[in-house]
């Protein structure tokens, strides 16, 4: 495949612009630099030793994962220092912690005084494991909203012979809904004092050292930091999507995009595509400010909207469906990148329309 026009790539493909890839890789580490902080990327977005290896030599001191698979898939590749930002429950999931804590540096992240006796008692005998706590600053998932209970699991956490504490963490993923630029700032603001404040009560309360570790794009690029982040952990920032091009008002920094064939015209507004459900995902987050955003943005074609789907299919809404030849490629910025790399087995990276490399998607399924 390397080589052809991307455009000539049988349907659904998914396809990256490595340039445009690149530029976002190079404005996040930029970023991270200027707010003093480390960059450790969460590589669940594009499950991808090739992208994740680009972004360790762009600077990312380490990588974040959300599951125990995508972490094994990257110690396997050379990645050395992970981060899990997720409790791991359960025999088998924590027998196979043990056994990659003994290859990388690994960090894992609690919410819940019964995930801390697990982990100690899984990790008795080893090296002690490092754990985050996690803060909920208004996502309302998983994490302790009070500074005193997490000060608390802390004192639990040092006490525990299987257990180091570094620090605490969050993914502040609320800042989709934001309405505006001053909203997200709002947002941003609140989620990096309760944080701040979280790891203060932790250091009062137990005399240890605490870092303190950001996550979500919108805020990254709201680039307003207060002192004391010591970490960020961007996920999308590496391709962004629709739902990113909603709040940036533009699709420039859209790396990743869906090929689909137009199979048919059934009606004088209505344009068929072979891509559904199954290649662009079902997702539709945040507001939109784009016209055409409805469950992914149709790039050079503001005058369609994708307003349903179903397994295999995409149903368009066109004033002019007379304009969408049978057989013509159209290419898709989906709603959330995240699931839909995940549909893929590979990916097609291309510059300037042509296939330069084919990246395996290389933890595609690796959710245990």
């Amino acid at each position: 495949m390397v080589g052809v026009r991307a455009a000539s790539l049988d349907t659904p493909a998914l396809v990256v612009d490595v340039d445009v890839l690149q530029a976002n890789i190079e404005r996040t580490a930029d970023i991270a630099r200027a707010a003093g902080a480390r960059l450790r990327p969460h590589v669940k977005t594009h499950r991808m030793l090739a992208v994740a290896r680009r972004q360790i030599a762009a600077g990312a001191a380490g990588v974040c994962c959300a599951k125990t698979g995508e972490a094994e898939v990257f110690a396997n590749g050379g990645i050395d220092d992970i981060f899990i930002a997720n409790q791991v429950v359960g025999a088998a999931k924590l027998r196979r912690l043990r056994a990659l804590a003994e290859r990388v540096r690994l960090a894992v992240g609690v919410d819940h005084a019964e995930q801390a006796a697990m982990l100690d008692a899984a990790f008795r005998g080893a090296d002690p494991l490092d754990v985050s706590i996690e803060i909920d600053v208004g996502q309302r998932r998983t994490g302790l909203a009070a500074a005193a209970a997490a000060a608390a699991l802390a004192r639990q956490v040092l006490d525990a012979p299987g257990l180091t504490l570094r620090g605490v963490y969050t993914h502040e993923g609320h800042d989709y809904a934001a309405r505006d630029a001053a909203d997200l700032d709002r947002i941003a603001a609140q989620a990096q004092r309760q944080m701040l404040d979280a790891a203060e009560a932790i250091r009062t309360a137990t005399g240890s050292t605490c870092e303190v570790s950001m996550g979500s794009t919108p805020s990254l690029y709201n680039r307003r930091f207060l002192p004391g982040i010591d970490e960020l952990r961007p996920g999308t920032a590496v391709f962004n999507d629709g739902s990113h091009a909603n709040f940036l008002g533009h699709t420039d920094w859209c790396a990743a995009t869906v090929l689909a064939t137009v199979v048919n015209r059934p009606a004088p507004d209505r344009v068929v595509v072979d891509a559904g459900a199954k290649a662009l995902t079902s997702d539709r987050r945040g507001p939109s400010i784009l016209e055409n955003s409805g469950f992914g943005v149709v790039v050079g074609r503001p005058d369609a909207r994708i307003v349903s789907l179903s397994d295999e299919h995409g149903v368009l809404a066109a004033p002019d469906a007379s304009a969408y030849a049978i057989g013509s490629v159209l290419s898709i910025i989906p709603n959330h990148i995240c699931p839909c790399v995940n549909l893929y087995d590979h990916v097609y990276a291309a510059r300037r329309g042509v296939v330069t490399d084919v990246w395996p998607v290389s933890a595609r399924g690796q959710s245990q």
